[in-house]
């Protein structure tokens, strides 16, 4: 049975610890049963400098899961392969395609992998990085989902992501990925941004391992310019799956980690670069 030694939130908007860096970004530090794992890497080296002040073992790192292409997760995926020269790469391949963000009224930006990543990805293409069109295991305790169903139309991807400057096509975000744990008291669910929904991607990891129960889950939720009807469905399915502990952050936003608050009490508890969880501190 896999141990959960300890999970540590790298990069992130806030922290806990005075002295770290922040950023628009997501990255976490897995260690788990001998095995060290990076799931996302930030928009820049924050997460390097975060986990060199914590004193965390990156150069023991042995895989790298990247939740999907944006660059806000994507941006240190240089600093991380120089850091760890033999790690296996976990991605989508829609990962690696064109991506655009449109708010009316302001300039698009690209906010698809950026050149430094690209850079850092094409020499170990075909050497180093597995394509997840299907859900992987690294471990038979630890898993990769690759692409989530859509099940629930109140998850339909929101925000202003396109696949093109112009913003005619809509990017479905194919790439969106989490990543599970089994531990002797459930199983633990590593989101990045939970484009795909939150709820979507539980019922699938339910799906995929045949276990149950769900224990904790860690992440972005995406819950920043949801409405309360969808917020609503979000915490109701959390309660129903039995749902023990929610560790929200990134784009989750106050809004949507206030409501999962008033409506799962102190099951939520408050993360930033710098905090984490072990299995001690999961009831």
């Amino acid at each position: 049975m896999q141990i959960l030694d300890r999970i540590t939130l790298l990069a992130d908007h806030r922290t806990v610890t005075p002295d770290l860096a922040t950023e628009h970004g997501l990255s976490f530090l897995l260690e788990l049963g001998g095995r060290v794992i990076l799931f996302d890497t930030g928009a820049s080296d924050v997460f390097l400098r975060n986990a060199e002040r914590l004193g965390l073992p990156l150069e023991k790192v042995g895989h790298v899961v990247l939740s999907h292409g944006h660059r806000d997760h994507t941006g240190g995926l240089g600093s991380a392969l120089e850091r760890s020269p033999r790690a296996q790469v976990y991605l989508h391949p829609r990962a690696l395609g064109p991506k655009y963000s449109r708010h009316p009224g302001r300039p698009v930006r690209e906010i698809g992998f950026p050149r430094e990543s690209w850079s850092a990805i094409c020499p170990v293409m075909h050497s180093r990085v597995n394509w997840t069109t299907a859900p992987m295991r690294i471990s038979p305790e630890i898993g990769i989902t690759g692409p989530i169903p859509r099940r629930h139309p109140e998850e339909a991807v929101s925000g202003p992501f396109y696949l093109d400057a112009e913003g005619c096509q809509p990017d479905p975000l194919v790439d969106d990925q989490a990543l599970w744990i089994r531990t002797p008291r459930g199983l633990v669910v590593v989101l990045g941004c939970a484009h795909a929904g939150v709820v979507n991607t539980l019922e699938y990891v339910l799906q995929v391992t045949g276990e149950r129960p769900i224990h904790a889950i860690v992440g972005g939720l995406h819950l920043v310019q949801a409405s309360d009807e969808r917020m609503a469905f979000t915490a109701d399915t959390l309660a129903r799956l039995g749902v023990e502990r929610v560790f929200p952050c990134h784009c989750t936003g106050d809004a949507g980690t206030a409501f999962l608050e008033s409506r799962l009490g102190a099951r939520v508890r408050h993360l930033g670069a710098g905090g984490g969880l072990t299995l001690e501190d999961l009831p």
